[in-house]
Parts: C-alpha cells; sequence; structure tokens
C-alpha cells in the first residue's frame, strides 16, 4: 500500500495523519516517503484530486492530503506532541553524556559476587572461595587439595556450609559483604565451635573485604584469621602460591600442630 491509499484509509476510520515536512529541534528526521511519486503535478481545486485519484486508485480528492495543506494544519499539533518529550531531554544534558560518565568508573556501583564453602576442622574453619560462584560446588581440582588443607586440621570433606554474596538479588557493596561474611562467619563458631578461621581467597577479593594483603593475620568476628591464595592459584603456580601460603600457615599457627 501506497502513502496516499494508507492517509485516506486512516481519515476514513476518523483518524488524522500528521507527517513533519520540515526539520523540527531534538527530533528525528521525517521519511519524506514517496509524495514526488504519488503527486506528479501540484493539486489543484478540481484537477489535481481527479488526476491522483485515476492515475494511482487513491480515494477521491477530499481524502488525499498534499504536504502544504498537511504542513500548515499539522503545526500546532506537532508542537504539542514534542514539546513535552524535549522538555525531558532538557537543554544541559547531552546525548551519551551520562554512558560515557557511567563507564569511567567500572566497577563503581557494583557489588561483589563470590561463593565460599566452609568446612570444619579441628578447631578451624577453613573457608575456600569457588573459582566459579555460580557452580554447586568447588571445582573437581578444587576438592582434593580443599581435602589436603582441611587434613592439617584433622577434618574431613562433609556436607560443607555456604556464603553466597550477595545475599538476595540486591548486590552487596564490599563493606556490606566483609560484615555479612564477619556475621556468617560468627554463627559458624557459636553453633558448632571452632577458634579460628582459614581463608583462601583471591588477592582482589581479599583486598576488597579486608583491605590488607593477604599472608598476615587479624581478626575476624572476634577469632584470629589469615587469608591465603585461593585453591585455584594454588593449582595454576603452586610453586609461587602453595609456598607463599604455607610460610605463611607456619608462621601465624595455622600449620594444625
Amino acid at each position: 500500500m501506497n502513502e496516499a491509499q494508507r492517509q485516506s484509509y486512516l481519515k476514513a476510520m476518523g483518524l488524522t495523519p500528521w507527517v513533519a515536512h520540515t526539520p523540527l529541534p531534538g527530533a528525528a528526521p521525517s521519511p519524506w516517503l514517496d509524495w514526488d511519486e504519488e503527486e506528479d503535478t501540484p493539486p489543484t481545486p478540481g484537477s489535481g484530486a481527479t488526476q491522483n485519484g485515476n492515475d494511482r486508485g487513491a480515494a477521491p480528492a477530499p481524502e488525499t492530503v498534499s504536504p502544504p495543506r498537511e504542513t500548515t494544519e499539522s503545526a500546532p499539533s506537532l508542537k504539542a506532541t514534542l514539546e513535552t518529550p524535549q522538555q525531558n531531554r532538557t537543554p544541559e544534558v547531552v546525548p551519551a553524556a551520562k554512558p560515557e560518565a557511567q563507564v569511567a568508573a567500572p566497577g563503581k556501583g557494583k557489588g561483589l559476587v563470590f561463593t565460599l564453602e566452609a568446612h570444619l576442622g579441628t578447631g578451624t574453619w577453613l573457608l575456600c572461595a569457588q573459582e566459579d560462584s555460580q557452580a554447586p560446588g568447588l571445582g573437581r581440582f578444587e576438592v582434593p587439595l580443599m581435602a589436603s588443607l582441611l587434613a592439617l586440621f584433622q577434618g574431613r570433606p562433609g556436607r560443607p556450609r555456604r556464603f553466597f554474596c550477595p545475599l538476595t538479588d540486591q548486590p552487596m557493596q564490599a563493606a556490606e559483604a566483609a560484615q555479612a561474611l564477619s556475621a556468617f562467619i560468627s554463627g559458624l563458631c557459636d553453633q558448632a565451635g571452632g577458634e579460628r578461621v582459614l581463608m583462601a581467597l583471591p588477592e582482589a577479593l581479599n583486598e576488597a573485604l579486608f583491605d590488607q594483603p593477604r599472608y598476615r593475620p587479624f581478626e575476624i568476628a572476634g577469632h584470629p584469621a589469615l587469608v591465603i591464595s585461593s585453591l585455584s592459584e594454588m593449582l595454576d603456580d603452586p610453586a609461587t602460591h602453595k609456598k607463599a601460603s604455607w610460610q605463611a600457615m607456619q608462621a601465624n599457627g595455622f600449620d594444625g600442630v
């Protein structure tokens, strides 16, 4: 269906179509459609409408809308329609300025996402970060390494406790996550016992939560704590991460002795 037929059908249904023929500030350019082809000669009283109707099979002359007439009639409606969008854009807001500002600080405003698996040895809780926070548990290569660490504290792998961050669908910032983790550890020790906490975390997660380097002792929920390399780091580079972790454990009484 060409534009002239579409316009006439709309008018027959009681709808008044408006098309802008001059550029409007802040509005997308209006397509010119095929007016030049549909109106080969300027419409004149009594002749233009008949020619268009005979050549194109369009509706009679009163239902054919010519660009000059439409521009004049549509001006008030176009102004009323477009004023609100223009006001919403506000002159001081430049398109694409907001996205650039958001991209300038990647990670700012984004919460932490991680999952910890917790196992209890004799007097020590071992919390290990899952390489894949969305997985149901540790990876196939992480499990035996975790079991070896747990064996130092006369513990055996069993049904683990898990700490999920975020706790709900709402993102959690580092301070909130650290507070929630402290409460989680406090609950573990109160319910199942345990005096110390050994955590195997990636460096970035450790710094976000505790704002200090790994391998340095501190307290969490009133219990001695130590952060060592994550299981995935020990698997990827055992010479570096296993050695540094073991030395820190020995120096701070986390060697199971």
